[in-house]
C-alpha cells in the first residue's frame, strides 16, 4: 500500500527512489507546466514559469540567480528580488531565520554547498528536501520562501530529468508541518512528500 504524500514513516533510500528507474519518460514537460500553475497558487506568484526558465543551468544556482528567480515569480511587487531587511522571530521550532546582516552569507553557504561533491553523491530528491529546508531556515525575503524554495530545489528534479515537486492548495498546512520538521532535523517526512508526489506525477505521464 502506498504511505500517504506526508507519511512521516521511515523509508531506506536505496529502495524509496529506486522504482522511478522503470518510470523515467522522455518527456517530462506537461507535468512541469501543469506544476507551474499549482506552486503559483501557493503565495501569489505570477512568474511561475520564468523564474524556473531562469535556472536551466548548474552555473546559474547563485546569489544573482536566486535574487532573479524571486523577481521572477513575483513581477511587478514590492520587494520582490530584493532581499528581507527586516528582523523576524523565528516561525518555525528550530529555524534560524537569519537577521538580516548574515542574510547574504547564509545565501553564500547554500550555493557553495550544493556546487559540493558531497551535496551532488545525493539523490536528486533529497538534494530537493534539503535545498528547501535551508532556504527555509534562512527565510531570505519578506515573502514567497516557500515558494522560492520550492522552484529553486526543483532545480534538482529537473536536472534528472524528473518530474516536479509542488503542493497543491489543501496540502499546504500539512507541507508547513513537514518543513517545520526537517527544520527539527526530521527529514524524512518531506522526502516521503517529494517522492510521492514526483513518482505520482510520473506514473500519470507513462500511461499517457
Amino acid at each position: 500500500m502506498d504511505l500517504p504524500i506526508y507519511s512521516d514513516s521511515t523509508l531506506r533510500s536505496s529502495l524509496q527512489f529506486a522504482d522511478l528507474k522503470r518510470l523515467k519518460v522522455s518527456d517530462p514537460l506537461p507535468a512541469w507546466n501543469a506544476a507551474d500553475r499549482t506552486i503559483g497558487l501557493m503565495e501569489g506568484a505570477t512568474g511561475v514559469a520564468a523564474a524556473r526558465a531562469g535556472l536551466n543551468e548548474p552555473n546559474e544556482i547563485s546569489m544573482d540567480g536566486f535574487l532573479k528567480l524571486h523577481a521572477d515569480l513575483f513581477q511587478g511587487r514590492e520587494g520582490a528580488g530584493r532581499l528581507r531587511t527586516t528582523e523576524l522571530r523565528p516561525i518555525y521550532r528550530g529555524q534560524d531565520c537569519a537577521p538580516p546582516e548574515f542574510i547574504s552569507r547564509s545565501l553564500e553557504n547554500l550555493f557553495s554547498w550544493v556546487a559540493a561533491d558531497s551535496f551532488n553523491e545525493l539523490h536528486p530528491i533529497e538534494k530537493c528536501a534539503l535545498a528547501i529546508t535551508r532556504i527555509a531556515d534562512i527565510w531570505p525575503f519578506e515573502f514567497g520562501n516557500l515558494t522560492a524554495g520550492i522552484v529553486f530545489a526543483n532545480t534538482f528534479l529537473k536536472q534528472a530529468n524528473l518530474t516536479p515537486f509542488f503542493v497543491r492548495p489543501e496540502h499546504v498546512r500539512e507541507f508547513e508541518g513537514v518543513v517545520a520538521q526537517s527544520l527539527s532535523i526530521e527529514t524524512q517526512p518531506l522526502i516521503n512528500a517529494i517522492y510521492q508526489t514526483v513518482r505520482r506525477e510520473m506514473e500519470a505521464l507513462a500511461q499517457r
